[in-house]
């Protein structure tokens, strides 16, 4: 009897070192997975020297990949770190919450995290028709993101926030601006034995942030630049708006730059949701339904413009932008384009107003045009320079 009961408390150890073993690696995927991200986890495995080993060699070549890259900042996040002290790693961490469940809901994936900065990728593989459906998932990622942003009541309560107001004004609140660019990339692992990151390095990605930049000239959220309007699907593309052709830094040709005309103002916050209590069992219910909605976006049938279309919020934030708005900016932009800056600059002074909040777009390009009292250079070819001292 003594040897049975020895047994069987020898059996229950095993079993509790083989549980908390388990667990030990659970914890340690876990983290490897958040560490790394989804893109970043593919890069490290091309780095482990094989099962015989268990070292991480930073030396390894990238891989050229054709990518679409977003760049996403936080507005005002000097002040923000100023005011909030070290309350500002959660007030980053909820954005990121937001900012990466939604790009990956739409099959991208989180790159970097710096400080302000997000750095979302889309790797395009496969026929015309699914990397189309890729860049129509990026739109409208960071449509969605910016709806998101601005619901949220977890957000919404920083605009109360006594030290914001008093930097930010009384009608302060959190925003994002927002540059979408397609190119190649090269993907790898960036670091030594000390520190590694699963990075991409291009000029197109240094593109993808100056389009970002490009936000606060022309007083928009969210600027696609033209590579990513020519590939993804025409009724997506008749969404985006040209609002100027230009030289960016980085890149060799003009590329036109298109806006997606959102009004988050007309938003209303969420009503707030009570105390919860999740369950391991919850979070993969949760989980497992989140991943099922994710592959049926990628179903032949299921077509993004039209849950671009379908989504309320969206709906909301374009309501004001009407056709005859459209159609006379579109006017004011072609004169702009062939020079008649006289006329661009009629037309787009009663667009500038006509939407009864004034419009960034045709604010920036007449005071572009003001700077030479509306004459178009005699060496004007429709194409405008963003340089550094622009973006400055």
């Amino acid at each position: 009897m003594e040897w049975t009961g020895c047994k069987t408390r020898q059996d229950n150890a095993e079993i509790m070192e083989t549980v908390i073993l388990e667990k030990t690696i659970i914890k340690l995927g876990s983290l490897l997975a958040l560490g790394f991200g989804e893109a970043g986890a593919n890069i490290i495995e091309h780095n482990m020297h094989g099962v015989d080993s268990a070292c991480v060699d930073a030396m390894v070549e990238g891989a050229r990949v054709e990518c679409i890259i977003g760049a996403t900042r936080i507005r005002d996040f000097s002040t923000a770190t100023e005011v909030l002290q070290a309350k500002v790693m959660t007030f980053v961490n909820q954005i990121a919450e937001i900012v990466h469940g939604v790009v990956d809901e739409f099959h991208g994936a989180a790159n970097k995290n710096n400080g302000d900065t997000f750095l979302m990728i889309w790797r395009v593989m496969g026929d015309i028709d699914k990397v189309a459906k890729l860049a129509d998932m990026s739109i409208l990622a960071f449509t969605r993101i910016l709806g998101a942003i601005h619901r949220t009541p977890v957000l919404a309560a920083y605009r109360g926030h006594p030290g914001l107001q008093q930097r930010l004004g009384k009608n302060c609140r959190v925003n994002l601006s927002s540059g979408l660019h397609y190119g190649w990339a090269i993907e790898g692992a960036v670091g030594s034995e000390f520190k590694i990151d699963a990075s991409y390095l291009s000029p197109n990605v240094s593109i993808a942030e100056t389009v970002e930049r490009a936000t606060q000239i022309y007083g928009v959220s969210v600027l696609v630049a033209e590579s990513v309007v020519s590939i993804c699907s025409p009724p997506m593309a008749a969404k985006c708006r040209l609002i100027d052709r230009v030289i960016i830094t980085g890149s060799v040709v003009p590329m036109d730059l298109y806006v997606i005309d959102l009004d988050y103002l007309s938003l209303t916050v969420e009503p707030p949701l009570g105390p919860q209590k999740w369950t391991t069992r919850d979070r993969f219910k949760v989980r497992q339904f989140l991943e099922n909605e994710k592959e049926q976006k990628l179903a032949d049938g299921v077509k993004m413009v039209n849950l671009f279309n379908e989504n309320a919020d969206i709906a909301s934030m374009r309501f004001r932008y009407t056709l005859e708005f459209i159609h006379v900016f579109n006017m004011g932009y072609q004169n702009y384009s062939q020079g008649e800056w006289q006329v661009a600059q009629r037309l787009l002074q009663r667009t500038r107003d006509m939407l009864g909040v004034e419009d960034g777009p045709s604010v920036a390009l007449l005071k572009f045009m003001e700077r030479t009292n509306y004459e178009a250079p005699d060496t004007w070819q429709g194409i405008r320079d963003l340089g550094h001292a622009s973006l400055s």
